[in-house]
């Protein structure tokens, strides 16, 4: 469960350095158009849903992680 806990992470940040690189939607791209239009509003939403989709990931996996694995 801890390497999922971890690829879940590094994942949700790799999509994100994806889209900021090579991609004309997303969060990513939002994030970086909005630095380059110094949108600071827009960006730092970005940021903030990146960051919730990542705490509710990680209590999704932490409900999961009580349910298949009790005794930790």
């Amino acid at each position: 469960m801890s390497g999922i806990k971890l690829g879940f992470g590094l994942g949700l940040m790799l999509i994100a350095i994806a889209e900021m690189i090579g991609s004309k939607s997303g969060l990513g791209y939002m994030i970086w158009n909005a630095w380059e239009l110094l949108s600071v509003e827009q960006m730092y939403v970005g940021l903030i849903v990146i960051a919730i989709l990542g705490y509710g990931i990680s209590l999704l996996l932490n409900e999961i992680e009580r349910k298949l694995i009790p005794w930790k």
